[in-house]
This record gives structure tokens, sequence and C-alpha cells, in this order.
């Protein structure tokens, strides 16, 4: 791939300056040299085609992500009408006889969402990860969804790649914050990651951990009881053994106990989050 196609983050490190932006967390938007640009769902579907590759697209790519139906013809056809129709509205994306790129200067927020989530999880014991103490609020774009509502095969796939990583590096932000002292973030983090997948054990596990160390037994058991109750009707089995085990932990501290797995068929069984 040559420098001139090149996405948002080599644009950055570059030094040339921004001069648009198309963001894929939450809605679709599109910003050019300081206009908020509306397009109709086609000339929308292409450009974010292009956002989401993270490089340049040979045209029969793009023509098979879009038109998979279509013959080539009238598929490259299309895909020539509707470069025409976006770069006469802006030069948000550029294109030789062979390849589609996002023009130099525009950006993408899901890259720089996903540097900044692969940054956590990718940290070893997250010592090179900003301290997180009093800071969930930077992190928050990690709730925000990839567009939600979009069915496109290939929007699906980059949906799940996305949650996956976000899911993790919420995970992680929730453990590194309760290392931390800061038992609030770390359940405000675990909170945005049950909300990426509502089976992920971890997120609930550390958000009981996380009350537990504020000496709110009654968080911490409702917390379990929620997710125990959640798992038994969803996926028919129990929590994990570490999972009960800070259960009864932060019941011998309350003195009455919390809710204990009940004996029999699933008892026992570890629920795969991942």
């Amino acid at each position: 791939m040559s420098a001139a196609k090149s996405m948002s983050t080599a644009v950055v490190e570059s030094g040339r300056p921004q001069i648009g932006r198309v963001e894929l967390l939450s809605a679709f938007r599109c910003r050019f040299e300081d206009r908020d640009l509306r397009f109709a769902d086609a000339p929308g579907a292409l450009i974010v085609t292009v956002a989401l590759a993270g490089e340049s697209l040979g045209r029969r790519a793009v023509q098979a992500r879009l038109w998979p139906d279509l013959p080539p013809s009238l598929a490259a056809k299309r895909l020539r009408q509707l470069l025409w129709r976006i770069r006469r509205e802006a030069g948000v994306l550029d294109a030789d006889a062979g390849e589609v790129w996002l023009a130099p200067g525009v950006e993408v927020d899901l890259h720089e969402a996903e540097a900044r989530a692969r940054h956590v999880v990718e940290g070893g014991p997250l010592a090179a990860a900003p301290r997180t103490k009093g800071a969930p609020d930077a992190w928050r774009f990690l709730g925000d969804a990839l567009l939600p509502g979009w069915t496109d095969d290939h929007v699906l796939a980059a949906q799940d790649r996305w949650d996956r990583l976000r899911l993790v590096a919420l995970e992680r932000l929730a453990e590194r914050s309760l290392e931390d002292g800061a038992p609030l973030d770390a359940i405000e983090f675990a909170a945005l990651a049950t909300g990426v997948d509502e089976l992920a054990e971890t997120a609930y596990r550390t958000m009981a951990a996380a009350h537990l160390a504020r000496g709110d037994m009654a968080g911490a058991r409702r917390v379990y009881t929620r997710y125990a109750r959640l798992v038994r009707r969803e996926l028919g089995v129990e929590p994990s053994a570490a999972f009960r085990n800070l259960a009864g932990q932060g019941g011998r501290r309350a003195g009455a106990g919390m809710v204990p797995a009940p004996r029999g068929r699933g008892a026992g069984r570890t629920v795969l989050v991942r």
C-alpha cells in the first residue's frame, strides 16, 4: 500500500493536517473541511466500507462487499457513479483504476479507539497504560457500539471484532482500577463491559469485588445473584468456582452469606466468556 493510500493513523503520524473525519461509533457521521456532510444510504455505505478496511481496497473487493449479487460490469458502473457523487460533494475518498481509499487527512474514530483499546489489552501487566483512577469518562468510548443497526456482512464482522476488543479492554481497565484503589471506577468500567456482553463473567466478578472493597456487601450480593440467575436462565450453567468463592467470602464478611449455587445439574460448571 502506498503512503498516499494510508489510513488515518498513518496520516496523523506523518504530520499531515486533519481535513476530515469519519465516525463509525454510535452512528455514521462524516465531516470534511469543517462541514457536516449528509450522504444517502448508497454513498454512505461506500464510505463506511472503505473506512472499515483500514487500508486501500481494490475496486473488485468493494463491489463484492456492496453488491455481491450484481454482475461485475453493473457493480463496477455503480461504484463509478458513487465515487463521482461523493467526490462532487467532498474529497473524502480517492481512487485510481484499481483501488479506493480514504483521502489523506481523513481520520476514522474507530481506528483511534482500536489503538487505545489495544494499548490496554497488550500492555502486559498494564504498566504502560495510563492510570485509570478518576478517568472513566476518558474511556467511555469503549461503551459505544459500532454502526448499530447495520446488517451488512462485512459490517457485522467488524462489529464482532470491535466488541471482542472493547470487552477485554474494559475488563482490564476494571481490574486495573481495583488494583489502583479506585473501586468506583472499577464498577463503572465493569458495568460498561456487561453492556458489551451480558454473559461475560469477568466483568461481574470484578464488579462484585469492587463492591466488597468498598465494604458494600449488599451490592456485591446483588451482582452475584443477578449474574447467577442470568446464566442459569440463558445457559443452564452456574457461575465459575472463582466467582462462587468470592461470593462466599463476601457472605462470610456480611455474616449472612450470598445466595449459594444450587446443587445438581450444571453445578460447578464454568461459564465460557470468550
